[in-house]
């Protein structure tokens, strides 16, 4: 569905918010609706419209961005609520447990929600309403679960979960991980328990690109995070220290994949909390097959400023020229979040003040979504939802549905090449520290005008490529190309 859209002093403004507001209200945001940084680069503001969407009940937690009613629009879990995106207003319509992220764990194409601190799992039932089937899980063996990412672990197109187990309240003892396989029936099964170390966050991404779908866990209290890499039948390895993987042994909350230098490869952030002289947040790059899927650290020369409390990474493209810019939260005040412009080579600009991001403080939220469909990237921190409003550059977005593989096309993977830089984004489970992003995979693509070539590599293995429009976005299900 593409957007249209009206030419306000060269700004691009979507035909449906102006029925919400006066003309001249939007011809001052137009014009201010960019700056320029160093007299060179446009950023693009963001506006705070969290009253105006309806949000002002939200909390500033943790959150999940999903489309479970299948209508188009965003909806997002925060905290324990459901929020129900209605052409950009929301409305809270149902309350769970806990903070959780959304997969498709029955295959009937709406997206349901697993929340890990509770071991609650809610069904979606047809995008109307939530039903607690927590009852078809196993008993809880790992003493404190914190953090959760769906995907298809064993290769059986049904999804799975991977759940951290975080230490006890007092220090006293760090609790193990599990993976609960599903098994098709509704029902899932403890099928590993093991790690012993204070999981903060967990995400999962097939970042050896052999069709099986491997797993990062950001681990605190200095202890070593793991790089799981999957055999292909569901059998893991901890190859994070022979691979330079391990993030600099720090106090990892979170950490995200994503290509940050268009080569085609996912590569890693991980988010370090650091007291002075520990571990800092690290830059890993991924060498590709070339390197036999090594890592490369590439923090020093990246710009990325000390702050003590950085928590949990966001990858997104939010100016839309096809690199994936970093959102940063930060958890203990008087520390900000920040916006990390990707400059390429490794080089990132912070663009906070200008971007009108200053002064988010002590933020457990920092996600990315398109919320009002109008093509660049939206965002939620601190209790609030931050809009776009400068939609410069092209981009397409892509709606992956699975067949062979889950419905939800989490672990899938699309890739478009644009000149000498490959743009990959992944469909993600979840990341950070139970954060997610939204399903939808959000390309910029700068001045290129389209239609642009994607190719896909779907959980399994397989491949399929497509020819998609710009400034549209395109549903694309698995073999129908």
């Amino acid at each position: 569905m593409e957007i249209n859209t009206f030419q306000l002093f060269g700004n691009q403004v979507p035909l449906f918010l102006l029925a919400s507001k006066g003309l001249a209200e939007w011809a001052l945001l137009a014009l201010f609706a960019t700056c320029v940084v160093g007299g060179e680069t446009e950023v693009p503001i963001f506006v705070d419209v969290t009253h105006q969407a309806g949000l002002d009940d939200m909390h500033p937690y943790h959150v999940a961005w999903g489309d479970f009613d299948n209508d188009g629009a965003v909806d997002l879990h925060e905290y324990k609520h459901v929020w129900r995106n209605v052409g950009g207003k929301f409305k809270c319509v149902a309350v769970l447990g806990g903070v959780g992220v959304w997969g498709d764990y029955n295959n009937d194409g709406y997206l349901d929600i697993f929340c890990a601190r509770d071991q609650k799992l809610y069904q979606n039932i047809a995008g109307s309403s939530f039903k607690d089937e927590s009852s078809q899980l196993p008993a809880c063996p790992i003493g404190r679960p914190w953090s959760a990412a769906w995907a298809d672990f064993d290769g059986d197109g049904f999804l799975d979960l991977y759940v951290t187990g975080f230490e006890a309240p007092n220090i006293s003892a760090y609790h193990r991980d599990m993976r609960l396989r599903n098994r098709r029936d509704g029902s899932f099964e403890v099928v590993w328990t093991g790690g012993t170390q204070p999981g903060r966050g967990v995400t999962a991404a097939d970042f050896d690109e052999d069709g099986d779908i491997d797993i990062y866990v950001s681990n605190y209290r200095l202890e070593p995070n793991i790089l799981w890499r999957n055999d292909g039948s569901g059998s893991f390895k901890n190859v994070a220290t022979p691979y330079q993987a391990l993030g600099g042994h720090g106090h990892t909350i979170g950490s995200a994949w994503g290509d940050l230098d268009d080569d085609g490869h996912l590569d890693l952030f991980v988010g370090n909390f650091a007291h002075p002289g520990q571990p800092e947040p690290k830059f890993l790059r991924n060498l590709g097959p070339a390197g036999d899927w090594h890592f490369e650290d590439r923090s020093a020369d990246a710009g990325l400023a000390f702050v003590e409390s950085f928590a949990s990474p966001a990858l997104g493209d939010f100016d839309n020229d096809g690199d994936l810019d970093l959102f940063l939260t930060a958890v203990y005040s008087p520390d900000a979040c920040v916006l990390y412009r990707n400059d390429g080579s490794w080089k990132f600009t912070n663009v906070t003040q200008q971007a009108g991001l200053a002064g988010l403080v002590t933020s457990e939220q920092g996600n990315w979504a398109d919320y009002d469909n109008d093509g660049d990237l939206d965002l939620l921190a601190d209790g609030r939802l931050f809009e776009n409003r400068s939609n410069s550059g092209a981009w397409i977005k892509l709606r992956l549905v699975g067949r062979k593989s889950n419905r939800a096309a989490i672990g899938a993977q699309a890739r478009v090449t644009i000149g000498d830089r490959t743009l990959t984004r992944q469909v993600a489970g979840g990341t950070g520290e139970t954060h997610q992003n939204e399903l939808s995979l959000h390309f910029g693509l700068g001045q290129e005008p389209g239609p642009v070539s994607v190719n896909i590599l779907w959980p399994g293995g397989s491949t399929q490529k497509a020819l998609v429009p710009a400034n549209a976005t395109t549903t694309i299900i698995q073999g129908d190309w």
